[in-house]
């Protein structure tokens, strides 16, 4: 997929750069977790180059889900923070989105300055793609730099709206992530999906399914397939046996059989009567597969790993990884990342996806309006 990126012509000194930045990271107790593989940590490398060409830098990004009103838990206050250590220069927080005072504010920068602007969700016309707030936001700048590979999916403000306004630009991350991914398959190659939602997760079995020479399945994701498999449920897996799930796992059994591995134990919460990890015999089958691939995919963790009894197996896949070292190993998915970030164990993997959902319609093959704005 071929997309438009920035040169030298088109960004000089004291040109105002709206760059969309995807730093919607976990916080805890009002502090930013983001290592160094993580979203915060790979948006740095634009920021710098931009600043070194005499931009005046305006960092746009969303953070949670607080449906077009202002939350002070959800500023984007700790993120600035975070990014000012990083780049070691100060980034100044402005006080709103949009505005005749945050346009003031932006025209009065010098060249290589960074501001960022308030949490984009604390407007409405942002997830609602709203003409007069995508307008309001391209005043703010004279080009547009899309760097939000996990937004790309959604049809928002800041991601499609602002493109019909401002000569419009991918930056390097989003150009490495669509590198990347559309990489013909080295085989062996190997396809791990886990987590809890098989809808999410069909499309990309469906297509992969094809070129992938084995698929292992973890998570509760697997519950289906064993269900619909006729293979003993130890526990009631409360609300996560879906019909209509257990009806998408016999259509991806029926095409891709030969090559589908489900788990052959289980880890159980007896006192919540839940499924908490995949075993340690199926740990075993799953390393005895991965041996000898030569290209690893994996989304999504093999048990419930926030909780101490859900982590065993997605910790010991990684590790393995590490040790193996496929020629090509990618993963996707912000939970599966956050966690092996604080455990150290990111070294089996040549590239770690700033994009979940974003990296599941990707490879889906679904067309991502960010990306096709782009073009």
């Amino acid at each position: 997929m071929r997309i438009k990126t920035w040169t030298t012509g088109d960004i000089g000194i004291g040109t105002r750069v709206f760059l969309r930045i995807d730093a919607n990271v976990p916080m805890k107790k009002g502090a930013i977790e983001d290592g160094d593989r993580g979203r915060i940590a790979q948006s740095i490398p634009e920021i710098i180059r931009l600043c070194a060409h005499g931009a005046r830098v305006i960092l746009a990004t969303h953070l949670g889900d607080p449906k077009g009103k202002v939350d002070a838990k959800l500023s984007v206050k700790p993120i600035a923070k975070a990014l000012e250590k990083r780049l070691k220069r100060k980034v100044l927080v402005l006080d709103g989105v949009i505005g005749k005072h945050v346009e003031k504010a932006i025209l009065e920068m010098e060249p290589g300055e960074v501001v960022m602007l308030e949490n984009l969700r604390f407007e409405k016309g942002e997830e609602e793609n709203d003409t007069a707030f995508a307008k309001s936001l391209a005043r703010l700048a004279d080009v547009y730099v899309n760097n939000a590979f996990g937004a790309c999916h959604r049809a928002h403000a800041s991601i499609l709206g602002i493109t019909k306004y401002l000569p419009s630009f991918a930056g390097g991350l989003l150009h490495k992530e669509i590198k990347e991914l559309s990489t013909v398959p080295l085989h062996p190659f190997v396809l791990i999906m886990g987590g809890a939602k098989l809808s999410t997760k069909i499309p990309i079995l469906d297509v992969l399914g094809k070129k992938a020479d084995k698929i292992l399945l973890g998570g509760a994701i697997c519950l289906p397939f064993l269900k619909a498999l006729e293979l003993p449920m130890p526990v009631k897996p409360h609300g996560l046996l879906l019909p209509a799930d257990v009806a998408s796992a016999k259509a991806v059994i029926k095409k891709y059989r030969t090559k589908l591995f489900v788990p052959i134990d289980l880890v159980l919460d007896d006192a919540e009567e839940r499924v908490l990890d995949v075993g340690p015999d199926t740990v075993k089958l799953f390393s005895s597969e991965l041996k000898g691939a030569k290209e690893v995919l994996w989304n999504g963790p093999m048990g419930i790993i926030e909780l101490p009894g859900g982590r065993k197996s997605t910790e010991a896949i990684a590790k393995l990884l590490s040790r193996n070292k496929p020629r090509r190993s990618i993963l996707g998915g912000g939970d599966s990342v956050d966690y092996l970030e604080k455990k150290n164990l990111l070294g089996g993997f040549t590239h770690v996806s700033t994009g979940g959902g974003a990296m599941l319609a990707f490879l889906s093959g679904e067309k991502l309006p960010g990306l096709e704005a782009l073009r």
